[in-house]
């Protein structure tokens, strides 16, 4: 009898055990998120999942579950998910997408979240531009890009030059470069997205797409007409290609330079080593003003932001602040980097992006770069909108001969138009957003 209690005792124990411990994990497993990221790829995602899960959840209990998202898709997804109630607790896109949604009463302001400011030192502050209005932050950035410019080194070094540093260098060196079968090419082309780099010869002397206070069109400011003309002279005047395969072209010595994000530096690295140590990753050229050369270009990545309808304002917030933190990006480009030959994540956050496995020289590069771009200002005319104004002053000024300054004021006066339209439309979200 006295075996049998034993026995007895020691079951009931163990049973009580179990549930204790089932009771435990559902507690502690019981919270989860959804997050939806854009622009990932299957792999990246999959390694980006497996981290979330062995330190984040383990760590706060939290499970994540991830949405992907094309950027072809990824807006109308957010806005009907918005109106219909039926948002994802973070969202992650491009950064001048948040806004949108937050002057909509979709996002919250992140600002008031606790621990703000160390968040938001961690990162290059340029970044912000297109992440808040009126002081309203809706975003957190998390993954990084910038243009930068690569060189054929062996090339230049043949007509005499190191690095070319400023637009009147390469003026003066294009004749010589074209004289000996290469070029130059700025990254869009005429392609829709051809207003970064409109954008990025704006910014170097000072312009903007709008004025200070947001009100009005920048475009028939007379720096930004003086850079557009520039950029439209490159094409009419020094003859740098319309369109090209840049890669192909850079391999066979067709272009000397030429402008590009990130992962061109690594599809040079894996698909170029018939040229390696004849090029390298150099800032882009810039103007002199104030006796500084002003070399800033597009910068940013996408973001993170909390949807307002979200109940889990907190642990949202925590996600945001794991994912964006030093330690983590700097796994995940160290993942990224060793399991998917040719791609790069490239952190946001300041201190992991001077630690990425690449040469020194090159990460050096890429900090100079990031603290010197900057994205575009948030207006009321979303981004979608507003660079078809650049699009078809550069098309009327290079394909049809229209004067350049012709065009940019038609460009302004279109611009002022909808920024009208938009300041009535928007005009009772923004009372709302700012007497939060």
């Amino acid at each position: 009898m006295k075996g049998c209690f034993t026995v007895k005792w020691i079951f009931e124990k163990l049973v009580i055990t179990a549930m204790i411990i089932c009771l435990v994990s559902f507690c502690t497993f019981a919270k989860s998120i959804e997050v939806w990221l854009t622009g990932h790829s299957n792999e990246e995602m999959g390694i980006i999942q497996e981290l979330t899960e062995a330190t984040f959840t383990a760590q706060t209990g939290i499970a994540v579950n991830y949405t992907t998202l094309s950027w072809g898709d990824n807006e109308n997804r957010f806005l009907l998910a918005a109106a219909s109630g039926e948002a994802p607790d973070v969202g992650g896109t491009g950064g001048l997408f948040l806004p949108e949604l937050g002057l909509r009463g979709a996002m919250i302001d992140l600002s008031k979240m606790p621990n703000f400011e160390e968040v938001y030192n961690q990162t290059y502050p340029n970044f912000y531009r297109g992440l808040h209005y009126q002081g309203v932050i809706f975003g957190v950035p998390y993954t990084a890009n910038v243009t930068t410019a690569f060189q054929r080194d062996d090339i230049l070094q043949e007509v005499g030059i190191g690095e070319i540093t400023t637009w009147d260098e390469l003026k003066t060196v294009l004749p010589k470069l074209q004289a000996n079968g290469s070029n130059f090419s700025l990254q869009w082309f005429l392609s829709e997205i051809l207003y970064a780099d409109v954008n990025m010869f704006m910014w170097q002397r000072g312009a903007d797409d709008y004025n200070k206070d947001l009100t009005r069109s920048g475009y028939d400011d007379p720096e930004a007409i003086v850079a557009f003309t520039d950029y439209v002279e490159f094409y009419t005047k020094y003859k740098i290609p319309k369109e090209i395969p840049a890669f192909q072209a850079f391999l066979k010595g067709e272009l000397a330079v030429t402008l590009n994000y990130t992962n061109f530096y690594m599809t040079l690295v894996h698909a170029a080593p018939q040229i390696a140590g004849k090029w390298s990753m150099v800032q882009a050229p810039g103007y002199v003003i104030g006796g500084e050369i002003n070399r800033t270009t597009t910068g940013g990545g996408s973001a993170l932001g909390i949807f307002d309808s979200s109940k889990k304002k907190k642990e949202a917030w925590e996600f945001i602040r794991w994912i964006t933190s030093e330690q983590t990006q700097l796994e995940i480009c160290a993942r990224i980097m060793n399991q998917i030959q040719g791609a790069l994540f490239l952190p946001s956050n300041r201190g992991a992006a001077l630690k990425i496995d690449i040469d020194k020289e090159t990460a050096i590069s890429y900090d100079r770069a990031l603290s010197e771009a900057t994205g575009s200002v948030y207006g009321l005319v979303a981004p979608r909108h507003r660079r078809r104004y650049l699009q078809m002053a550069a098309q009327k000024a290079i394909l049809t001969d229209v004067d350049p300054k012709t065009a940019m004021l038609e460009a302004a006066q279109e611009h002022n138009a909808e920024i009208s339209r938009k300041q009535r439309e928007y005009e009772r979200y923004i009372k709302v957003l700012l007497d939060r």
